[in-house]
C-alpha cells in the first residue's frame, strides 16, 4: 500500500528531509498502473483544495504540504492513495470503486506504519517518561462504485470485534463521490466534481454498448469539449486510457478468478456427492453381509480387501444395528474422520 504523508512542521527538519527523499522516490516510481484519482490529487494544489472542501478551511500555501511514501503498509497489495499532515491532523485519503467493510482495519494498519516512520525519523523514545505527541488521524475513503451507498458512512473497527468490550476504536469515513452525491462538497472542490462527471460519462458510454477503450476515448473528447478536466485530459489522455484499461482488465481477471473458484466449488461438491454415493453403496453391501451372519474377516475376504481397511465401516454398521440407517452410518463415519 503506497501512501503519502504530508507534513507541516518547520521545527522537525529530520522528518522534513525524510519526507522529501521519499516524495522524490515516489515520483520516480510512478507508472501507468497508478489510478486516475492518484494522478489528479498527487499535485499539492489539488490535494489542498480537496482538504479545504472537506474541512471547511482556507489554507492557501500548498508548499506547506510534504508527501512521503510508505511501501506495502497494508497487506494483500492494497495501496493507500494519499496521506498527509496539515496542522495537527494526519489525513489518510483513499479511493475505492467497491465497498469494503475492512477499510478501518486497513487504515489502522497503515496509520501504525506512518506513526512508526515519524517516531523513527525523530529518534523518539516510546519507552521514555515523556509523552510523544501524535498528529490526530482522519481517514477518508472516496467511494465511486456502482452499488448504491449513502452519501456518507462511518465504518468502525469495533464493528469487526467479536465482543463489545474492546478498548480500541478507529473510524473510516466513506464519502460517496458518484454524480449526484455530496453536492456541497463537489461545489467546493472543482477537481473532485469534474472527476465525478468524467467517471459518470465513461459509464454512460459503456452502458450504451461501447467497449471500454472507446467509452474512455469518447468521454475524454466530450469532457475536453465541455471544459471538464480539460487541461488534465489533454495532457494525460493516453495515460488515462491505459489506467482505465489496466483497471478494467484487472477487474475482469478478478471476475474470472471468482467464476473459476465457484466452478471449482461446484466440482468439489459434485465429487463429494459421488464419494458419498460410493460410501453408501459400500455400507449397504456390508449391511447385507452382516445380516447373513458374516464376520469382518469373511467380508474382507469376499471383497478382496484387508480387515484393517474395512474395520472402521464395519464397526459403524454393527453399532447401528438393528435399524441400519445408511445415512446415519455415513454421517457417523464422516464425523469420526474429522475428529
Amino acid at each position: 500500500m503506497k501512501g503519502e504523508v504530508w507534513l507541516v512542521r518547520a521545527k522537525r527538519p529530520s522528518i522534513f528531509q525524510t519526507v522529501k527523499r521519499e516524495w522524490n522516490r515516489w515520483r520516480i516510481r510512478r507508472n501507468y498502473k497508478d489510478r486516475l484519482f492518484i494522478k489528479l490529487f498527487h499535485e499539492k494544489t489539488a490535494l489542498l483544495e480537496l482538504y479545504n472542501a472537506l474541512n471547511g478551511t482556507d489554507y492557501q500555501n500548498s508548499d506547506d504540504l510534504i508527501i512521503t511514501t510508505i511501501d506495502d503498509a497494508v497487506y494483500m497489495g492494497m495501496k493507500n492513495d494519499c496521506s498527509f499532515i496539515v496542522g495537527h491532523d494526519i489525513n489518510l485519503y483513499e479511493h475505492q470503486s467497491s465497498y469494503c467493510p475492512n477499510m478501518p482495519l486497513r487504515g489502522m494498519i497503515y496509520l501504525a506504519d506512518v506513526y512508526k516512520s515519524l517516531i523513527e525519523a525523530d529518534n523518539l523514545n516510546v519507552y521514555g517518561s515523556a509523552q510523544i505527541k501524535l498528529p490526530t488521524p482522519k481517514y477518508i475513503v472516496f467511494y465511486n462504485g456502482t452499488s448504491e451507498r449513502a452519501e456518507r458512512e462511518e465504518l468502525r473497527i469495533s464493528d469487526a470485534f467479536e465482543t463489545d468490550d474492546g478498548c480500541l476504536e478507529f473510524t473510516a469515513t466513506m464519502v460517496n463521490i458518484n454524480k449526484g452525491n455530496n453536492q456541497e462538497l463537489m461545489e467546493k472542490c472543482r477537481t473532485l466534481k469534474e472527476y465525478s462527471l468524467f467517471i459518470d460519462k465513461v459509464r454512460e458510454y459503456q452502458k450504451s454498448g461501447l467497449e471500454m477503450a472507446q467509452a474512455v476515448d469518447d468521454a475524454c473528447v466530450y469532457c475536453i469539449q465541455h471544459d471538464i478536466l480539460r487541461e488534465f485530459l489533454i495532457k494525460n489522455r493516453n495515460e488515462v486510457r491505459r489506467v482505465f484499461l489496466t483497471e478494467f482488465d484487472a477487474k475482469k481477471q478478478r471476475e474470472l478468478d471468482r467464476r473459476d473458484a465457484r466452478e471449482e466449488g461446484r466440482e468439489e461438491g459434485r465429487e463429494e456427492g459421488r464419494q458419498e454415493g460410493r460410501q453408501e453403496s459400500q455400507i449397504v453391501l456390508l449391511i447385507k453381509k452382516i445380516k447373513k451372519g458374516q464376520n469382518l474377516d469373511q467380508i474382507a475376504d469376499a471383497l478382496e480387501t484387508s480387515p484393517e481397511e474395512l474395520k472402521e465401516m464395519y464397526d459403524a454398521v454393527i453399532a447401528a444395528a438393528p435399524e441400519y440407517d445408511v445415512k446415519k452410518i455415513y454421517q457417523m463415519l464422516v464425523k469420526q474422520r474429522k475428529v
